[in-house]
């Protein structure tokens, strides 16, 4: 409600050190100073995407640009399979873990939401926490038809699988 989104964003304000992260399909545009986290329809205002869709880089990273100025906080933008797009305060895109299908995405963005609201509760940066988000996913989508979980000893090969992703990228 409109009220407890200015309960949260009078808090958020008043309480700097503690992780504010507001994920909402509908209204995402609406919460202050938080960090919030649309996936790449949601923060451009694209309803009933049909597999297949994408956001342009460009187009995302303009609206990544006027969010961060009205919400006043931290823009993490989930891109499915393309990884992250994070502003604190430039965009930032952190690239995806590719793996093979099968894959389930049910549930996809919770996961990078719980890896990367715990990463910054380590002390992570907001791109850092967005890669652990993006691995997090990752390890969670290959689990087909259940509720995915990611344990912490799969992650440093994920990683790694990640990296050499990158090396090749660059």
């Amino acid at each position: 409600t409109s009220v407890m989104r200015t309960a949260l964003a009078e808090r958020a304000l008043k309480n700097p050190d503690i992780i504010f992260w507001a994920d909402s399909r509908t209204h995402i545009r609406h919460f202050r100073n938080v960090i919030i986290k649309p996936n790449q329809f949601e923060a451009v205002g694209l309803e009933n995407p049909v597999p297949g869709d994408t956001v342009r880089t460009e187009d995302l990273r303009a609206i990544i640009i006027r969010l961060r100025r009205v919400v006043n906080g931290p823009i993490c933008v989930t891109c499915g399979a393309a990884g992250m797009m994070v502003s604190d305060p430039e965009p930032t895109v952190v690239r995806g873990v590719h793996v093979d299908d099968p894959i389930d995405i049910t549930g996809a963005g919770d996961s990078a939401t719980a890896g990367a609201v715990l990463a910054l509760a380590s002390g992570a940066t907001l791109p850092e926490a967005a890669l652990v988000g993006n691995l997090v996913a990752s390890i969670t989508i290959q689990q087909l038809n259940t509720t995915g979980v990611a344990r912490p000893d799969q992650l440093l090969p994920q990683l790694n699988l990640w990296q050499t992703q990158e090396s090749r990228v660059q």
